[in-house]
């Protein structure tokens, strides 16, 4: 119980700085989660956004595939008879080596019935009878058969494509049954996973190699016979466009940088992701098949709290879908890779966790001090012999305190705005810009800060030190301060006038502090004005009316609602965000503490739009009541 005591006596006494912990410990909390999350969805939405792109770039490259097949169909309706010179002119037309790097044949194969073989494979020959394939110009496979699909044309003529001409791919029965869809459907239709010839790699011994791939046929009916039924266009089929497509190189690269690195993507043949459906994958490891369950939304990221320094990883971004290819339902996989999210990123929440738990304990040692001086202030005034002299001296120390308070503070601030600015200088090339706008921010907070700090020592100046009261011309410091305003934003246009002769007893620099603030404020909030216009001077009817001089400053800027007239003067009150006007609150409090010094009044006028009038006197014995004026105005 004896140790209960003291102890219990302590948390009575530090109770408030035990309480500005508590609450400055759940802000960092809140922002660190925010943050946190603020990176999730930033992530999130890109990973979203790149693979909408990607998605629409297959689509569209497929398009532009069966597009280059409608033209070779149009080319046989506008020709009596196509040639192979004519086939070779529009696959050149076409830059087709080029522009449709997964296309390895763009060709066609045509319709022969059983009777007409022997003609067919005379043509044939006196076709390439300059180029001899490399096995021969019979149609293959051999056997009887009702119908017969060689490939007569087709482009380019390598030699991975040589060992194709007359080659009847009807035979086998994934080719037929794309083949038959197409003919009797009269739309581009493909077959599922295939092999397809292609050049062997660079030092390898074959003369050929298989690519994953599929082969994509487009009918072509005979000109001027009926095509409406199925049976019509069974009866007028002429032959098929042939397009043999290989995935490797129809499907690399459909990301840009900087994220073709870190997003895997994978493409299945109708069937699901399994090994045997696999039509391309860019990392050669397969991830698709180790999802638990088909994936029909983007991400996903948990909403729990993580650990503190930890955040979702990129591996819960991955997103699965079908689309259309050439009558083929493909499935497609994406899912980001760790390097998906940078160093920045993935560090930020860590380091506003940082920032704010040290600001906190600052908070709570200001905190406890300032309570543990408040305790010792109490305790003085208990004896009533040494009241006063205690009450002055524990208010110096007060005083003082704030003083040294706000100058310690700047230590921590330059650490922050420094080590923020080398961040932002040294790893630029690690940082996204979302990442490099986080810390912008940190900086920019830690400089309003600073600024808050030094209008705090503003205003704790103007309360001490010793006044030494001489004639002041008012109307030369006001000429001054504008002129001073007038040589920081050369560009601005504004109207000023001070009336001449008005000279006062006072302390010169609280007082030119004063006119700094209240003209400093007038010229600020006319900056939205194209015609400013700023007027101090002295009011002849108020003074005459208080029997004491009453000075102004008057403008035609962004004004204030008069019912919040009273709340001016105090520290850290403000009418307007900062995303209007920039400031801190502070210069007005200073202004009312520099009026009292000199023993007078101030108060304030103003209409939303219209501008603002301040008022204020530097000597004791005003004999009128500043509300009336401002509940007249209100009244009005």
């Amino acid at each position: 119980m004896r140790y209960a005591r003291p102890v219990f006596e302590h948390l009575k006494r530090a109770a408030a700085a035990y309480a500005v912990l508590l609450f400055a410990l759940m802000l960092t909390f809140l922002a660190y989660d925010y943050v946190r999350r603020n990176v999730s969805e930033v992530a999130e939405d890109r990973f979203d956004e790149t693979v909408r792109t990607a998605h629409d770039v297959i689509e569209g490259q497929m398009n532009s595939y069966v597009d280059a097949m409608l033209g070779a169909r149009a080319l046989f309706y506008a020709s009596r008879s196509v040639n192979r010179e004519e086939w070779r002119g529009y696959a050149s037309g076409m830059d087709l080596e080029d522009r449709y790097e997964g296309m390895q044949i763009l060709g066609y194969a045509e319709r022969v019935e059983p009777e007409e073989m022997s003609a067919f494979e005379e043509r044939l020959a006196s076709t390439f009878e300059d180029e001899e394939p490399r096995n021969g110009l019979d149609v293959r496979p051999g056997g009887e058969r009702s119908e017969y699909f060689p490939l007569t044309y087709l482009e380019p003529l390598d030699e991975a494509n040589r060992v194709l001409i007359g080659y009847d791919a009807y035979t086998k029965p994934t080719h037929r049954t794309a083949m038959d869809q197409a003919r009797d459907t009269g739309r581009p239709e493909a077959t599922g996973r295939t092999f397809v010839f292609s050049s062997p790699p660079e030092g390898s011994r074959s003369d050929l190699a298989l690519e994953p791939g599929l082969v994509v046929y487009l009918p072509v009916y005979r000109k001027g016979e009926p095509t409406e039924t199925v049976a019509e266009r069974q009866d007028a089929l002429e032959g098929f466009v042939t397009c043999y497509l290989t995935a490797e190189e129809l499907l690399r690269g459909i990301f840009e940088e900087p994220y073709e690195p870190s997003i895997d993507f994978e493409v299945y043949d109708d069937g699901g992701f399994t090994p045997r459906n696999l039509l391309y994958d860019d990392d050669g490891v397969l991830r698709a098949g180790e999802a638990q369950a088909p994936l029909t939304t983007i991400g996903a990221i948990g909403e729990s709290i993580a650990p503190i320094g930890a955040s979702k990883g990129p591996p819960d971004l991955k997103y699965a879908d079908e689309l259309d290819a050439a009558g083929r339902e493909w499935s497609v996989y994406f899912e980001a890779l760790p390097e998906f999210q940078t160093d920045g990123e993935s560090h930020l929440p860590l380091f506003v966790f940082l920032s704010g738990l040290a600001a906190s304990l600052a908070l709570f040692a200001i905190t406890f001090l300032l309570v543990r001086s408040r305790v010792r202030a109490e305790r003085a005034s208990e004896d009533l012999e040494h009241a006063n002299r205690e009450l002055e001296a524990t208010n110096s120390e007060l005083e003082a305190f704030s003083y040294s308070v706000s100058h310690d503070l700047r230590a921590p601030l330059r650490s922050i705005d420094g080590f923020s600015q080398i961040i932002l200088e040294d790893y630029a090339d690690d940082f996204d810009e979302e990442g490099k706008d986080y810390l912008g921010r940190v900086r920019a907070a830690s400089q309003r800060m600073g600024r808050l700090i030094d209008d705090l020592l503003g205003l704790s100046r103007v309360t001490r030190g010793n006044m030494e009261r001489r004639r002041v011309d008012l109307n030369a410091l006001a000429m001054e301060v504008a002129g001073e305003l007038r040589e920081a934003k050369p560009e601005r246009k504004v109207e000023f006038s001070a009336q001449k002769g008005l000279e006062v007893w006072g302390d010169s620099k609280l007082l030119r502090v004063a006119l700094v603030n209240l003209i400093g404020n007038a010229w600020k909030f006319t900056e939205k004005e194209p015609e400013a216009k700023i007027e101090f001077g002295q009011d002849e009817d108020l003074s005459w009316r208080g029997h004491v001089s009453v000075y102004y400053v008057r403008d035609n800027g962004a004004g204030f609602e008069m019912a919040y007239a009273d709340k001016l003067f105090g520290a850290f009150q403000r009418l307007h965000g900062e995303d209007e006007f920039e400031g801190t609150g502070i210069g007005l409090a200073t202004v009312q503490r520099v009026v009292h010094r000199h023993g007078g009044r101030i108060w304030a006028e103003g209409q939303v739009g219209r501008g603002a009038t301040f008022y204020f006197t530097l000597q004791p014995g005003l004999r009128l009541d500043p509300k009336r004026p401002q509940e007249e105005a209100m009244s009005k």
